[in-house]
């Protein structure tokens, strides 16, 4: 088993093409194949000890990760929101990891109109959005479905 993931994981190479120039061979060195079907698989067996927080949940799919914090109030939300978030920054700086902060945004799911004060990953601002599209579902500030409806 250890021959076989050692051969599906190394001496892989890469080229770029810009219309008609080629770059030189570069290797691969920390990734599974696109669109592999082991890949998702390496993944959650890799990250499988991603840190719990109390009153936090993670949602992992393939290399997708949400995470959902819930409290009444909004600056508590965000309090522990943010005490996770860096918990899981640390651990993605142990394991060599690195979150995708241009594909990361935070929804505040309420009927209020008042927002949570903004969290950061890596010292940047993730963006407030009314809206996020996680495992092509689209849900809105106020769970009303018509984002999705329209969409779909």
């Amino acid at each position: 088993m250890y021959r076989i993931l050692q051969s599906y994981l190394t001496n892989r190479y890469f080229r770029t093409k810009y219309r008609e120039a080629y770059s030189s061979l570069r290797q691969i060195l920390a990734v599974v194949p696109q669109g592999s079907l082991l890949g998702p698989l390496l993944y959650l067996i890799y990250t499988a000890d991603l840190p719990p927080m109390t009153n936090n949940t993670t949602a992992t799919f393939a290399d997708d990760t949400a995470n959902l914090t819930v409290h009444e109030y909004p600056t508590m939300a965000t309090h522990r929101l943010k005490m996770h978030l860096n918990t899981i920054q640390s651990w993605l700086k142990t394991w060599r990891m690195k979150a995708n902060e241009t594909k990361s945004v935070q929804v505040i799911f309420t009927l209020n109109k008042m927002t949570c004060p903004p969290v950061k990953i890596n010292n940047d601002h993730l963006p407030q959005a009314d809206e996020v599209k996680n495992l092509g579902i689209h849900l809105d500030r106020r769970l009303t479905w018509r984002k999705h409806i329209t969409t779909k």
